[in-house]
């Protein structure tokens, strides 16, 4: 009996043994699964993050662009002024092309407007009104000109001050705008992401 007995307690204990180590690697797989699962999870994360910022980035870039080309067309219709050129039919087509570069701003406007959050797009609406201010100003200095003369009679060249009075505000604007998405978009740590100088001085209108 004890040799039987003993036969009989092996074969339990092992039969126990099996057990628990079933149980261990049942319980090690589902730890691994979850693990798995977690780190898929975070990496999803990672990469849906990573394609919001990209895309920020490249709205971000399209407004800044389009803004500027808004500025530079507004400086072709001063500098027609400037030079008191007799081409009123140039100098409509020129107002005709800001109209145009504004309604591309505002294209890429209310793109990236749909991404950011309320406090964000008080930058935005920031940069659009100076941009408006200068376009308003620019208007008024046109009226005017053309008012010192007949069609096709020569007028004197205008500076067209109330516009040259905005543009500063408006590159202001336009770099706080650029620094501030560079804050939120580009990590400082990061390679060839140096912050831009927050403090620049206006370029000069030509």
């Amino acid at each position: 009996m004890d040799g039987q007995w003993a036969v009989v307690v092996g074969a339990a204990l092992g039969a126990s043994g099996a057990v628990v180590g079933a149980f261990t690697t049942w319980v090690s797989a589902r730890l691994q699964t979850r693990v798995q699962l977690r780190v898929a999870e975070l990496q999803h994360t990672a990469a849906q993050t990573a394609e919001t910022i990209g895309r920020k980035r490249a709205a971000c870039s399209d407004l800044v662009l389009a803004v500027d080309t808004v500025r530079r067309q507004m400086r072709k219709v001063r500098r027609h002024l400037q030079e008191a050129s007799d081409d009123d039919s140039a100098l409509r087509a020129e107002q005709a092309a800001v109209h145009e570069r504004i309604r591309e701003a505002q294209a890429a406007e209310w793109v990236l407007r749909l991404m950011l959050s309320d406090e964000e797009q008080l930058a935005v609406t920031g940069v659009f009104d100076a941009m408006y201010v200068c376009h308003e100003a620019l208007m008024a200095d046109v009226d005017t000109w053309l008012a010192t003369a007949r069609p096709g009679e020569h007028r004197e060249p205008s500076d067209a001050p109330r516009f040259g009075g905005t543009t500063a505000a408006l590159q202001a604007r336009m770099m706080s705008f650029a620094s501030s998405a560079h804050d939120r978009l580009y990590s400082h740590s990061l390679p060839g992401t140096a912050r831009p100088a927050t403090q620049a001085e206006p370029r000069p209108e030509g």
